[in-house]
């Protein structure tokens, strides 16, 4: 199965109209590897292409899920794998488009070959370590794997979890499972790999405009009424940037100008980090 370009890059780069103008000129359909934009009625916050685009080009993997469900890579993997082959059966091109690094790195490079994850489980590992200090399970993660140790931050406390949940639930290392990960080549093919990258300034001021038009565009209303039907930060779906914070804010616990400015740095820190992600992800033409 082939892919015949690959968009990647930060939030707020021009990934989603890049892909569209390409997908329009080349009469393709897009595939969106957005581990955010796959939950119905959060649109403003996700940033979910324009509904004049989704008319005039088909989009993929969109509003597939409630805010209150998981969604893993493994399933983004199989989702993508089906509609891979509807598309390339019907003699259309294919666009793969995103800035969540994981999806598009396993779709490529494929995944271990895990056992199917435990929801509750997982929801008791984390609970039952929730007052652990991040040094502590770092120390944990290094003793039961020093390779994997040696490879994330020991501020990391999102990885670090994740090595030791792995560690717990398939009784091998994660390093050794990263590794097996490496050795599998999946049945896809791609061609060229075009990465967004802005001048950093022009970026984080790109985004600082962008977020303050998602609150002048009602973000805040689509929180409030999600919150009225029931989601929380407990819901999957609200592990969102930004979905916390303007749900504190309705709570009271930060002003408007507060979460206005909390929201604006912690999408410029998530752009950094995508950038790194995607520079040592693979060969890729990057356009400025």
């Amino acid at each position: 199965m082939h892919i015949d370009v690959v968009v990647v890059g930060p939030t707020a780069s021009g990934k989603t109209l890049w892909a569209f103008d390409w997908a329009c000129q080349n009469g393709a359909e897009i595939i969106s590897a957005d581990s955010r934009q796959i939950y119905r009625e959060m649109e403003i916050g996700t940033a979910k292409p324009p509904d004049a685009f989704r008319r005039e080009v088909v989009h993929h993997l969109l509003d597939i899920r409630s805010p209150e469900e998981s969604y893993s890579a493994g399933q983004f993997v199989r989702d993508a794998r089906t509609i891979l082959r509807d598309i390339r059966s019907r003699g259309k091109k294919v666009v793969l488009v995103g800035g969540t690094g994981l999806y598009v790195k396993a779709l490529l490079f494929g995944l271990a070959d895990l056992p199917p994850e435990d929801a509750s489980a997982r929801e008791v590992f984390l609970s039952e370590r929730a007052d652990v200090s991040t040094e502590h399970l770092y120390d944990l993660l290094a003793q039961r794997d020093p390779e994997r140790a040696s490879a994330i931050s020991s501020r990391d406390r999102y990885r670090i979890l994740r090595a030791l949940w792995l560690f717990h639930s398939c009784g091998r290392t994660p390093s050794r499972i990263y590794r097996e990960q490496a050795g599998r080549l999946p049945d896809i093919s791609w061609g060229e790999v075009v990465g967004l990258a802005p001048e950093r300034k022009s970026l984080y001021e790109r985004i600082n405009e962008r977020v303050l038009r998602m609150f002048e565009s009602g973000w805040i209303e689509e929180v409030r009424q999600l919150r009225e039907k029931g989601y929380g930060k407990t819901s999957p779906g609200f592990r969102s940037l930004g979905y916390p914070e303007i749900l504190d804010y309705l709570s009271g616990v930060r002003s408007y100008e507060e979460t206005l400015s909390r929201i604006q740095q912690k999408t410029r820190q998530f752009a950094k980090r995508q950038i790194t992600w995607f520079r040592h992800m693979m060969p890729t033409r990057w356009i400025s």
